[in-house]
């Protein structure tokens, strides 16, 4: 179970969410993580059937940290007067250029407006981009491997599982102490963008 409820989560995500969209949808998947959590409290008493639950409330965590990240990054690209200010302008310039040098052409499909976009990075792409400019934590923090084998244990929803993330029998992979491990990822990453990069 997460150590926080859902309004103090909702609260800490206000304080640094970027696109106010985004931020709904964030909240309407921690939404269906606490009723699948509270599914699971209330009618699963065997190890098996917890574990159902386990692999989907494990794909909603780890999309909640990706576009988290995700959102902060293209913050990162367009803000000015709200780009964070525990960032100096030479780190600044460096985030800035390094993200505009990837932006992608993009079509509305409506006004055929066109504009340069950030890049859709997947959330390994977006750990390496706060690793390399130590967003997080310095680059030695364990923090981003741990990030990193989320991105591999929300990939194991694949069922052929070509890349041999964790166990070959899928039935032993999403345990309750795996489970722990990301809801502990989720209030990290809630708790340091709230404190580092809260918007002024």
């Amino acid at each position: 179970m997460l150590s926080l409820n859902q309004k103090e989560i909702e609260n800490k995500l206000d304080t640094f969410n970027w696109n106010f969209k985004v931020g709904d949808n964030i909240k309407h998947n921690i939404e269906e993580a606490f009723f699948l959590y509270k599914i699971k409290t209330e009618n699963c008493t065997s190890t098996q059937e917890k574990q159902f639950l386990n692999k989907h409330i494990s794909i909603v965590l780890v999309g909640v940290i990706e576009a988290i990240l995700y959102d902060f990054v293209v913050r990162l690209s367009e803000a000015t007067n709200h780009f964070p200010l525990i960032i100096d302008n030479a780190n600044r310039s460096e985030i800035k250029k390094y993200i505009a040098t990837q932006k992608v052409p993009y079509e509305f499909p409506k006004s055929k407006t066109k504009i340069l976009r950030v890049y859709n990075y997947s959330l390994f792409q977006i750990l390496k981009i706060l690793k390399k400019f130590e967003l997080l934590e310095s680059k030695s923090s364990p923090i981003y491997d741990t990030l990193e084998q989320a991105t591999f244990f929300r990939n194991r929803i694949h069922i052929y599982n070509w890349h041999n993330n964790f166990e070959i029998d899928e039935k032993y992979v999403f345990t309750d102490k795996r489970l722990e491990t990301l809801e502990k990822l989720v209030i990290y990453v809630l708790t340091t963008m709230e404190a580092k990069y809260a918007r002024p």
